[in-house]
């Protein structure tokens, strides 16, 4: 067997089917025990906002335009993988500084340095087919499936941080980013919170978005405009923060709404059908007579080939007007509890995963098949 032959038999057969492996058992473990997991991160970041805070007090910071988040590379060469917290003003965001703010992120690499150990084993199989600097190589580029979960963290605890009156005492810059990714590399750095006071009217938003322009939207956050009967149809949303929008009649079919949260915004009779909604959160919307026919929204996919999971939460619907809206064979695990679910109709629909009150078990017309696939709460 030649050098290239081998190396593809060993990335095949060996190297993605061990890490995959491994990502399966790390994606159990954050689902397990992401509470806790939050719960350390979101007691770290109040401790580094109270010493922001403390900063801009005394003068030595202006008003924050980011605070970044990043894998610190050299810390898992030495077998203590950690994420620097860091906040920067318009003037220290081109500057080097070290922050003494770090979060261990032992849990996440540990996978990770599993999977190499098996690895190595598999290498000697080869011989000296597969070469140590080729292979260590590829190595540091097979960091990012699990730094990802650094970013599932951060994206699940942004809802309890923005409550935090630490949070909320720090002056920051009228477009503020909570970015995460590796230190001072923005090429791989993404955004898991926007705020932007800075905001187009609703006339030349709805014009912007009705572009339906490829990239322009990610990570967008659009607040308190008029976006209703908009023709928004196949329009690419991902991780966009919609906030006290209207959106009522407008058409967003065969859309992609991957991590999309909608914060009590009006979508009454928007027609999602087709659509791709995993972890979109429509909590506190209203969504009467909503069209969900034919999306898709499970739980627990993987990528193989990237190793990246979709669907870790579920589709939220908590709290939300559901009335008279229609999910005909749409495939979604939804958590439909408190919410208003008066003519619901899931003819049809693929509802394993999703959650509901015990006390609407009798308010919607579902199969035996699809009562079993629901859990029931009390509540």
């Amino acid at each position: 067997m030649k050098g290239q032959e081998a190396w593809g038999n060993f990335v095949r057969h060996d190297a993605l089917p061990q890490r995959n492996n491994q990502l399966r058992a790390l994606y159990e473990h954050f689902c397990i025990h992401k509470e806790t997991i939050k719960k350390e991160f979101v007691q770290l970041f109040d401790e580094f906002c109270i010493d922001i805070e403390k900063q801009q007090v005394s003068g030595m910071m202006g008003k924050c335009v980011n605070i970044q988040i990043s894998l610190m590379r050299t810390s898992i060469m030495m077998g203590r993988p950690v994420y620097m917290l860091e906040a920067n003003d318009l003037v220290s965001i081109s500057e080097v500084r070290i922050s003494p703010f770090c979060y261990d992120a032992s849990w996440i690499f540990d996978y990770m340095d599993a999977w190499i150990t098996d690895l190595e084993e598999s290498r000697r199989v080869y011989f000296d087919q597969i070469k140590r600097l080729s292979f260590e190589s590829w190595l540091r580029e097979q960091v990012y499936p699990f730094h990802m979960f650094m970013i599932h963290t951060v994206r699940y605890a942004m809802d309890e941080i923005i409550e935090l009156a630490s949070y909320q005492k720090i002056s920051k810059e009228a477009l503020f980013d909570i970015r995460v990714g590796e230190y001072r590399d923005q090429e791989v750095s993404e955004s898991v919170f926007r705020n932007n006071e800075l905001q187009r009217s609703s006339i030349t938003c709805k014009g912007w978005l009705e572009g339906l322009l490829q990239q322009d939207y990610i990570f967008e956050h659009i607040a308190q405009v008029n976006l209703s009967q908009g023709k928004y149809e196949g329009i690419n949303l991902l991780y966009t923060r919609f906030e006290s929008v209207d959106l009522s009649g407008s058409g967003l079919k065969n859309s992609v709404l991957l991590g999309n949260k909608f914060i009590d915004c009006k979508c009454d009779q928007v027609d999602f059908h087709g659509s791709v909604v995993f972890d979109t959160d429509f909590r506190n919307c209203s969504l009467e007579n909503v069209i969900f026919d034919h999306c898709v929204g499970p739980r627990d996919v993987m990528n193989e080939k990237k190793g990246t999971f979709f669907g870790l939460h579920g589709v939220r619907f908590m709290h939300a007007n559901l009335k008279k809206a229609s999910f005909k064979f749409a495939r979604i695990a939804g958590d439909f509890s408190y919410a208003e679910l008066e003519g619901t109709d899931f003819t049809g629909a693929e509802l394993a995963g999703s959650r509901m009150l015990k006390r609407d078990i009798l308010k919607v017309s579902l199969t035996e098949d699809q009562r079993h696939s629901i859990t029931w709460l009390e509540g």
